[in-house]
């Protein structure tokens, strides 16, 4: 399991992220920031948290996949190094599902 959470100082949980490695892969399964804290780098930072992680040096891996939808963060991830790798088209009906993949530092 690969996790990262993020809490505020009042113990409120503000942005977390979920996934796992194996096979000398690493993937995201779950990214998420709060309304109120986007904007704010907690999700840059819960990138790179994961992605050192799952790096050789401490887990062995040498890609990061991950999915999203095309409304929802797309060029998010694209500008952390993220290529997209497939589509699945209509999924949700009016969008496509994004499949990207990254190979760390």
């Amino acid at each position: 399991m690969l996790s990262v959470a993020v809490c505020g100082d009042d113990g409120d949980l503000r942005a977390g992220l979920y996934g796992w490695t194996w096979g000398g892969c690493g993937y995201i399964e779950l990214s998420w920031v709060r309304d109120d804290q986007r904007g704010s780098g907690l999700g840059a930072g819960l990138l790179a948290e994961a992605e050192a992680e799952a790096e050789i040096r401490r887990r062995g891996c040498d890609r990061v996949a991950l999915s999203t939808h095309s409304f929802q963060a797309p060029g998010f991830y694209a500008r952390f190094g993220y290529a997209g790798c497939g589509r699945t088209p209509g999924y949700p009906h009016g969008h496509d599902g994004i499949h990207l993949v990254k190979q760390p530092g």
